[in-house]
């Protein structure tokens, strides 16, 4: 099932996205909540009632005539570091002041994370501001992943049952603040505070699990196209990941708990930020678009205003 938040005729509609049809989860029974997080905390019991329903019902709009906006507002933002490559791309050419073989070293040991800002939430039809105080405003082809269930202390055996659902992140980044923050050894609230983008839609676990790798129930095939100012920056696959879902989230579930709609970022995959490539390449402009297309899932489109 493909889940959406969006803004129709002046309204904030939850819903279902299938094929080029949008329908309220309102239209569909009066007894479904019109907000995303409220279904996921139920959506054991709401499931039924929307696939008796959606059948029966009719479209509330075509998807092109809706603005699609974060399909849910997380109630926090984990975000990783997961993948290999961008690791070592961006430590490299953006030139981080640590020590690459050393970052490295220290990376693999454990699935590190930091908390984002759950105030600054954008979604795929909306704008983003140019960052007005960065000169060095970057993007970041990310995956999020959404929590489904309360639990604690999960193993990486049971991680996966603890997922709900599948969405594209883009997590914003002002750069030079982070180079500020970085040795402080704080974390980047201000770098990483500015905004984060989710989108166009949710897809849920029992539809994205088609895409997983026959030979490592932990991992997803799913391909990727990142595309800057109509231009094919990269393509990519998910199953290129070094932490999986599970790894991640058996390592934030330690000692504590992980409830529904807690939102874990997979880290930016290889290629998809601009501090990858070469040091004298621009950073981000205003009228620049962002396009980041994940198989089965969709595109997650933003425009720098």
């Amino acid at each position: 099932m493909k889940l959406a938040t969006v803004r129709f005729n002046n309204n904030t509609l939850a819903g279902v996205v299938r094929d080029d049809s949008y329908y309220a989860l309102s239209s569909i029974d009066s007894r479904l909540p019109n907000d995303m997080l409220a279904l996921i905390e139920g959506y054991e019991g709401f499931k039924p009632i929307i696939d008796a329903g959606l059948g029966k019902t009719t479209a509330t709009c075509k998807t092109s005539e809706a603005v699609f906006l974060s399909p849910l507002q997380p109630k926090t933002i984990r975000d990783f570091i997961g993948f290999e490559e961008h690791t070592e791309k961006a430590t490299t050419h953006f030139g981080f002041p640590m020590d690459l073989s050393k970052t490295l070293e220290a990376w693999r040991k454990a699935p590190g994370f930091y908390y984002s800002n759950t105030n600054a939430i954008n979604g795929s039809d909306e704008p983003i501001d140019m960052h007005p105080s960065s000169k060095m405003f970057d993007f970041e082809f990310e995956f999020g992943f959404i929590i489904g269930k309360r639990g604690r202390d999960i193993s990486k055996e049971n991680a996966m049952d603890y997922i709900f659902g599948l969405t594209i992140f883009n997590d914003w980044s002002a750069r030079d603040i982070q180079l500020q923050e970085l040795p402080l050894g704080a974390g980047t609230p201000l770098a990483k505070g500015y905004a984060n983008g989710f989108g166009p839609v949710i897809v849920t676990k029992d539809e994205i699990d088609q895409y997983l790798c026959k030979d490592d129930p932990y991992r997803y095939d799913i391909a990727t196209k990142l595309t800057f100012n109509g231009k094919v920056l990269r393509e990519n696959n998910l199953k290129t990941i070094y932490y999986t879902f599970a790894d991640m989230i058996a390592w934030a579930s330690r000692d504590t708990y992980l409830v529904p709609g807690d939102v874990f970022g997979s880290g930016t995959i290889g290629g998809g930020c601009l501090a990858e490539y070469p040091p004298d390449s621009p950073w981000l402009q205003a009228g620049d678009i962002i396009e980041m297309e994940a198989q089965g899932i969709g595109v997650l489109k933003n425009k720098v205003m």
